[in-house]
């Protein structure tokens, strides 16, 4: 659609009256999806999705962590730093050791073949990044009104009509 909301979006949004929020909070849904399947798209090519891809990026800033260890700067379980470790390891781009200080951890750590596929993303990545952002005026605006969205979230546990 021309007004930045797809059409499950604009489905919701037409049955909300309102100042402007709903219409806000749909289009920032919108393009998130927008976002994730372009970037599933730009990833898949090399083997990775979003989620591998910031596990080796987790597992380059940590060189020989533990999975316990890259759940925690990723903000996921440590059984899904698991499978996306095994994944990678039978890819070739790290490898799980057991830990010598604690025999029941694993470190793990980039190959060589790793770490050039990270070498090789990174500009392309960032590249992406500014293409998405290219026209987008008042960006510091926008990331502290994103931020906002993401503070009231945060604040707002109940869900359901008697909660506002």
């Amino acid at each position: 659609m021309d007004d930045g909301v797809d059409a499950k979006h604009a489905l919701l949004l037409g049955r909300v009256p309102g100042d402007g929020s709903a219409a806000l909070v749909m289009t920032v849904l919108s393009t998130a999806r927008m976002i994730d399947q372009a970037c599933a798209r730009m990833l898949s090519p090399h083997g990775l999705s979003e989620g591998r891809f910031a596990a080796l990026l987790a597992v380059e800033a940590q060189d020989g962590a533990s999975p316990s260890a890259i759940a925690d700067s990723l903000g996921v379980t440590r059984a899904t730093v698991t499978g996306l470790a095994e994944g990678l390891e039978r890819s070739g781009l790290v490898t799980r050791a057991v830990d010598a200080a604690d025999r029941r951890s694993h470190a793990v750590r980039l190959t060589s073949a790793g770490a050039a596929l990270v070498a090789e993303l990174i500009p392309v990545y960032s590249n992406w990044l500014g293409h998405l952002a290219a026209g987008v005026a008042g960006r510091v605006e926008v990331v502290e009104a994103l931020a906002q969205v993401q503070s009231n979230l945060r604040g707002s546990e109940v869900v359901g009509a008697d909660a506002w």
